[in-house]
């Protein structure tokens, strides 16, 4: 019983972490028209974290429960959130009534569910990679806390090298940051550099003034990276419609 306890709390924190992560995918739907495979990826870890924090139980029914999770979160998310945004923008009165009388319009059924397909796309290709590494993560043992890598590209070793190669050139904050040159003079092949990359992604490596530094505190805090990277896409997503909106008042 207790067991299934955790299960379902984790599922619950689960499905709330995956919906918050889901805001900037509904915002760039709504008000930029496209939708980002990479939105998807924070789907997943959202509902990774949420999983985490109600203390789900860690174990090889993990990764199948987050593909099923960032799925019904993209669903709900692309059914009827997004519909209800729509009617609100043109001014009908967001209701259950008024959402299956839009859905019976041929035209909008056929856009949205057109939409869904792309969406379910998306959302497998972006997951894919924290997938896998929950499930790599799994069976070398790990099942106190999954941490946070994307795209999985290489092994902890190779991460140790290029974390050194900061401490090497002391940038492990913003007064010291170096420049990208100056760490790739320490890194003597492509996987390396590939890996910057990856750790960048995740907010380990920071940038910071056009220079470069290794945080030994988003290394150890999994929320932290997450919430950084969230709050990165949010100001990039207003960005982008705040653009949008100066261009579309130009042409009216």
């Amino acid at each position: 019983m207790e067991e299934n306890k955790n299960y379902i709390s984790g599922i619950i924190g689960a499905l709330i972490g995956g919906l918050v992560a889901s805001i900037p995918w509904i915002l760039m739907y709504v008000y930029g028209e496209m939708i980002f495979s990479v939105l998807a990826i924070i789907i997943a870890v959202g509902a990774l974290k949420g999983y985490q924090f109600m203390k789900g139980k860690i174990n090889e029914k993990l990764p199948a429960i987050i593909v099923v999770v960032s799925l019904v979160c993209v669903t709900v998310s692309t059914l009827l959130i997004i519909p209800f945004l729509l009617m609100a923008n043109e001014g009908i009165p967001v209701n259950i009534e008024n959402l299956k009388i839009l859905y019976e319009y041929d035209e909008f059924f056929s856009a949205i569910m057109k939409d869904y397909m792309i969406s379910l796309f998306f959302t497998f290709l972006g997951i894919s990679g924290v997938v896998n590494n929950i499930r790599k993560q799994i069976y070398e043992g790990e099942t106190q806390e999954i941490k946070w890598n994307v795209n999985n590209p290489a092994n902890q070793e190779q991460q140790e090298i290029i974390k050194n190669a900061f401490i090497k050139l002391n940038a492990l904050d913003k007064a010291s940051a170096t420049s990208k040159e100056s760490i790739f003079n320490e890194l003597d092949n492509s996987d390396l550099k590939l890996l910057f990359n990856n750790l960048k992604q995740q907010q380990i490596i920071r940038k910071y003034k056009g220079k470069y530094y290794y945080s030994l505190e988003n290394e150890k805090s999994f929320g932290k990276r997450f919430l950084l990277l969230f709050s990165k896409i949010m100001l990039a997503i207003l960005i982008v419609i705040i653009f949008m909106i100066l261009i579309v008042s130009l042409l009216v």
